[in-house]
């Protein structure tokens, strides 16, 4: 074993030293969360609901889990293609007998529509491009933002199929709850007005829609904690994934207020539906924060407990939605050229022996 490995290995414990020094600074987990029910909200304790119970709750209609995936494929751009596809998945079946609502598409600036329309997001997103400072080559530059701008895209491009496929199972199955995988605030800052088309929707016809996060991923606890500065102490960054990890039981949410939401647009909670110490989160629509109790009892109903924390119907869903490898190599190969593949498709990187 090279010396190398070793000097990593030192580096690490060094690491790991200094990170369990800060940690015991840290103050007593009752301290914490007196403060947490002071400033932010009330610790509540989920139930597991029983079958009778989530009939009762359900009235009849279904459930509803909504994901996307998209895989890249070939090298830098612009020799590049993006796949997207997006799934509802409903418990219960439409008339027709369908389960599903499924979008697949494409985007690549080797298509010459494709290519119009990034240069066009290009200048319409222009003032929200940052490339590297410095750089006095105007090609370059404009290659780089030009770059920017796909990614960009295709961020929108998944957010926009996610929605079209909630919302057309809204329609389809009229169900009592969607599952959204992730928060609302990717959903309605790429979605735009579909966004908007897809809260009207929901509430209009009485589907409530919940936003399931699996991994907290903000900073706003510590502005609402300023009060209680001496609880912060031993915290490294002071995000909300490193105050609520363990802080939670397993089953415990944190209700917090609706007069000083955690997002100002939407009805943000804390979760912990598994027995995985980190904290979780779900966002609701404001018009819909009264479901919150019965909402999050369902959850924790549906998640198994030596679990990652995500309700069982959005992993079924996220395992049916996801393009594997093996899956987009046979597709690229039976149905692109192995001349283009060759030309336009294949990273050098492929071709490593090692």
């Amino acid at each position: 074993m090279s010396t190398g490995i070793f000097t990593l290995a030192d580096k690490l414990q060094g690491l790991n030293r200094n990170l369990h020094d800060q940690r015991r600074e840290r103050v007593a987990s009752s301290k914490l969360r007196a403060a947490l029910e002071t400033s932010v909200g009330e610790f509540r304790q989920a139930k597991r609901l029983s079958g009778p119970e989530t009939e009762a709750l359900f009235g009849g209609r279904a459930l509803v889990g909504v994901d996307g995936s998209v895989s890249q494929v070939g090298g830098n751009y612009p020799y590049t293609v993006h796949l997207f596809k997006s799934l509802a998945k409903s418990t219960l079946p439409a008339r027709n007998g369908a389960t599903s609502v499924e979008q697949v598409e494409l985007l690549s600036p080797l298509l010459a529509d494709n290519l119009r329309e990034i240069k066009n997001f290009l200048e319409e997103r222009r003032h929200e491009i940052r490339v590297t400072e410095g750089l006095d080559d105007e090609v370059l530059v404009n290659d780089l933002a030009e770059q920017q701008a796909y990614f960009m895209l295709a961020d929108k491009r998944m957010v926009e199929m996610e929605l079209k496929a909630a919302m057309e199972a809204i329609e389809r199955f009229s169900p009592y709850l969607v599952l959204m995988d992730g928060g609302f605030s990717r959903l309605k800052g790429k979605g735009g007005e579909l966004w908007e088309e897809f809260e009207d929707l929901a509430l209009t016809m009485g589907t409530i829609v919940v936003g399931v996060i699996e991994e907290v991923g903000s900073f706003r606890l510590q502005s609402r904690l300023a009060n209680h500065e001496d609880v912060l102490n031993g915290f490294l960054h002071r995000h909300d994934r490193e105050i609520l990890f363990g802080t939670l039981n397993q089953g415990e949410w944190l209700k917090t207020s609706l007069d000083r939401p955690i997002k100002n647009e939407f009805y943000t909670v804390f979760t912990r539906l598994s027995d995985l110490p980190q904290a979780g989160a779900c966002d609701f629509l404001r018009g819909q924060a009264d479901a919150v109790d019965d909402v999050i009892d369902f959850l924790y109903t549906i998640t198994p407990s030596k679990s990652r924390g995500i309700p069982l119907w959005l992993d079924v869903v996220d395992a049916e939605v996801r393009l594997t490898k093996k899956q987009i190599d046979l597709i690229v190969k039976s149905n692109v050229d192995v001349e283009n593949i060759e030309s336009f498709l294949r990273p050098q990187r492929d071709r490593r022996d090692f």
